[in-house]
């Protein structure tokens, strides 16, 4: 099983990238909160993978954190549910808020979510209920930036929802600066970096729409 996969971003469209592994570009489907973590082409990158194998193709899909992962391995579990509409479900609807809606039955919000009737809505709360209860999103709107000697993550993430950004915008935007610049970075760096990148982000999609 392919767990991880680093590599360098060698191109991205609107659902998937793909990274250069030792001279080899290999897909990734991936979420949206990894395209908001999303280096510059060229850059090295992250992420947990999941390889779903279908009858006709091996199928690589691509997770910003490990719990985000496990939560798509939850959905795939459940009857109606294949990966694309998991992934697609990951990215219409932060972890903690989806965990949230199964533990307290909101039908509404689940029946919003892309390719969820009501039907699949009351399959997942009777499947997932349980099992979800216990895992480290419970507590979470956003999913947790790590942790850093004087608060500088925290801090490059205050300073960016200053400047407009969701909480989550900067949070993930934060984990991708520290993701390439390690422990030795400080606030600036982080917010400079991340900042930069996703410009860069912005203007990358805006030349694919266009080209």
């Amino acid at each position: 099983m392919i767990v991880t996969l680093s590599g360098k971003l060698a191109a991205a469209d609107e659902t998937s990238i793909v990274l250069e592994v030792n001279g080899v570009g290999i897909q990734v489907l991936v979420t949206q909160a990894v395209f908001r973590a999303m280096p510059s082409i060229g850059q090295m990158m992250r992420v947990f993978t999941h390889l779903h194998v279908r009858e006709d193709a091996l199928v690589l899909y691509g997770f910003m954190s490990e719990e985000e992962r496990r939560l798509f391995q939850h959905m795939i579990g459940v009857s109606g549910i294949g990966p694309r509409t998991a992934v697609g479900i990951l990215s219409a609807i932060p972890a903690a808020d989806f965990v949230r809606a199964i533990q307290q039955e909101q039908i509404g919000v689940l029946t919003s979510l892309p390719g969820i009737g009501k039907k699949t809505a009351e399959r997942l709360i009777l499947e997932l209920r349980d099992k979800l209860g216990d895992g480290p999103w419970s507590d979470t709107t956003g999913g947790d930036v790590p942790s850093m000697p004087g608060g500088a993550l925290r801090d490059a993430v205050e300073a960016l929802t200053v400047l407009g950004f969701s909480a989550r915008e900067a949070e993930l935007m934060v984990q991708g600066a520290y993701a390439q610049l390690g422990d030795d970075s400080d606030v600036q760096a982080l917010i400079k970096l991340a900042l930069a990148t996703n410009i860069a982000q912005k203007g990358e999609r805006a030349w694919r729409r266009n080209g």
